[in-house]
């Protein structure tokens, strides 16, 4: 990246960090959603196994969890009697287990996409058609906030969830890694730049010239605070896996618990895309060591927030499932409904299946290969959005859907 890029993101992040001064480190009582993209498309039914539903075993001779009678190391930890949890979800069960998970096996949208990317770009936007906006850029443009001090990204890019306000959301991938200059010789250069470049008298009466002289001459510092916030320690004992998506949710908790007025908070996590390999229950297997990372962090996460967390809800999405039968590469292919999770101590606890469980018969599948869905995702936007966000006006955020077929927040 060059120095002009790297000043331009920069500039971007101080307009999306804080529109009017420092960090502020307050103690906000606003409700919080993090959201967290499974890109690739998760497969579903080894997240929540349908142990109940018998074809699910004929359907995956080798990548089926046995259920949770065999009372084995590889076994579903059971949710309700039918459907249970990968044996690597173990620390998320616990937090099942005290009514702070509800749990979707089932979600998806009529006339579904197989492809990456037009599935992801009909999830983020919640609409079949080209749209520009995002359905949290639309919320937060809904809602009475300050745009500027609303979102963050924990990415390499803004997602299109969040596309199309009028003040940029930043994205950032690393927190504690923003350093402008690796030596004091260029910091004191670009020092000098900056405050040359921002310290002109202003020639137009414009409000937004203003605001950009004031963010750029402000920028060093606000930059120097958000990277402190991104080395924050976790609280309360909480220990996050080492890698990339451990280290995006403890800097995750530390914005959430450090800034007043946030509202929605953006990840991704990738991987799922199992064609091959992806392993059944067995800890060193391709899906068990990225459900072990996601559980970890996750019952890590609510942890560090401590009485934070009682404002914070989390929703995970994807843009599809898997196929009902593996392949013959030890695998699942592109499919249609999957599994959703919201976690958070005000969630309602449990299984939500709207219409019901759809099945794995062949007759019940859609084209006689994936499962059917249940739950629109987009229900599951508007009871989110309504009951824990307090948006109040979701005809603009969801425009066409007027379904509740869930009720997830308690």
């Amino acid at each position: 990246m060059n120095r002009r890029s790297l000043l331009k993101g920069l500039m971007a992040a101080s307009i999306g960090f804080n529109g009017g001064g420092k960090l502020a480190f307050s103690s906000p009582t606003d409700r919080v959603l993090v959201v967290i993209f499974m890109r690739g498309g998760w497969d579903g039914l080894n997240v929540a196994v349908p142990y109940g539903d018998d074809r699910y075993y004929a359907l995956r001779p080798t990548l089926a969890i046995p259920p949770p009678s065999t009372r084995g190391a590889l076994s579903a930890l059971d949710l309700d009697g039918y459907f249970g949890f990968h044996p690597a979800l173990a620390p998320l069960h616990q937090m099942y287990q005290a009514g702070q998970v509800s749990v979707l096996p089932a979600v998806h949208y009529s006339g579904a996409s197989r492809s990456h990317f037009m599935g992801q770009d009909i999830i983020e936007t919640a609409s079949a058609t080209t749209h520009s906006t995002g359905w949290l850029a639309r919320y937060l443009q809904q809602s009475n906030t300050s745009l500027s001090n609303a979102a963050l990204s924990l990415s390499d890019q803004v997602p299109l969830s969040l596309a199309g306000l009028p003040t940029p959301v930043s994205a950032f991938p690393d927190l504690g890694s923003l350093e402008m200059a690796s030596s004091a010789t260029d910091r004191e250069m670009l020092v000098n730049v900056i405050n040359k470049s921002y310290a002109w008298p202003l020639r137009t009466k414009s409000p937004s010239a203003a605001s950009l002289q004031g963010i750029g001459a402000r920028l060093l510092d606000e930059l120097a605070d958000l990277q402190k916030l991104g080395l924050i320690a976790p609280a309360y004992g909480a220990v996050y896996p080492s890698g990339t998506f451990g280290r995006q949710m403890r800097q995750a908790a530390s914005l959430i618990k450090s800034r007043a007025g946030h509202k929605v908070v953006t990840l991704n996590f990738g991987g799922w895309d199992t064609h091959s390999s992806q392993g059944n229950g067995i800890s060193d297997g391709r899906m068990s060591k990225l459900l072990s990372e996601f559980s970890t962090a996750v019952s890590a996460f609510f942890t560090d927030l401590g009485a934070d967390a009682s404002r914070v809800m989390l929703l995970t999405t994807t843009e599809f499932g898997r196929t009902a039968a593996e392949n013959g590469s030890g695998g699942t292919d592109h499919g249609n409904a999957s599994t959703w999770l919201a976690v958070g101590p005000n969630v309602r606890g449990g299984v939500h299946l709207g219409t019901g469980w759809p099945g794995l018969a062949s007759s019940q599948l859609v084209e006689e290969r994936a499962l059917a869905h249940s739950v629109d995702f987009r229900s599951i936007y508007a009871n989110i959005l309504s009951r824990h966000m307090g948006a109040n006006s979701l005809s603009t955020i969801l425009p066409g859907f007027s379904d509740a077929s869930v009720d997830l927040v308690a």
